[in-house]
C-alpha cells in the first residue's frame, strides 16, 4: 500500500480539479446503522450529501429481531429523486434475483420496495444479519440511460414485484 503525506490539509481547498479524491473510503470501516425494532429508511445510511444528490452505504448489520418487526424494506416511490443501487457483494434479502455487480435503476415516482420473496423469508428470520454491501444513489437530476445501460437492461425488472398466481 502506498501512502503519500502532505505538509498541508488537502482536504482545506477552495475546488478540486481531477476525477481522483484527496481520500479513500473502506466500507469495512462504516458502523452499520441498526434498530431492533424498525427497518430503517435508506436515507439513513447516508454517506455523503451534497447539493442534489446523497449517496448512502449499505453495509452488513443484524436484521431486526423484535418478534413484531417489519424486517424488511417498506414500499415507497421517490417523488423527488431517481435512485440508483450498485450491489457489490452477498445476498440481497429484499431483492429476488440480484446479484453482485448488479444496478438498479428506479426513476422518480416508481413504487418499489421488498419482492414478494423477501416477505417470507424475513418472516422466518433464516439468518440473523444481512451480509449484503451496495451504494446507492440519490439524485434529484432525472438519469438518462447511457446505450450500454439500456442494451443490458433486464426488460421483466418492473414486473419482479409481482406475486406469481398460484396453481
Amino acid at each position: 500500500m502506498n501512502c503519500i503525506t502532505y505538509p498541508f490539509n488537502p482536504l482545506d481547498a477552495k475546488g478540486w480539479k481531477g476525477n481522483l479524491t484527496v481520500f479513500k473510503l473502506n466500507w469495512r470501516d462504516i458502523r452499520p446503522l441498526m434498530s431492533h425494532r424498525y427497518h430503517l429508511p435508506p436515507s439513513a445510511h447516508t454517506t455523503f450529501v451534497a447539493s442534489g444528490f446523497v449517496i448512502c452505504t449499505f453495509v452488513p448489520r443484524p436484521i431486526e429481531s423484535d418478534p413484531g418487526a417489519l424486517k424488511v424494506p417498506f414500499y415507497h416511490n421517490n417523488d423527488d429523486y431517481d435512485e440508483v443501487i450498485f450491489y457489490h457483494r452477498g445476498e440481497f434479502f429484499s431483492r429476488d434475483n440480484i446479484h453482485p455487480g448488479m444496478v438498479t435503476h428506479h426513476p422518480c415516482g416508481f413504487p418499489h420496495g421488498p419482492h414478494p420473496k423477501a416477505f417470507a423469508a424475513g418472516a422466518k428470520r433464516v439468518k440473523a444479519e444481512t451480509d449484503e454491501v451496495a451504494v446507492m444513489i440519490d439524485t434529484r437530476m432525472p438519469l438518462d440511460l447511457a446505450e450500454a445501460a439500456v442494451a443490458t437492461e433486464d426488460k421483466d425488472y418492473v414486473k419482479s414485484w409481482q406475486t406469481p398466481p398460484t396453481a
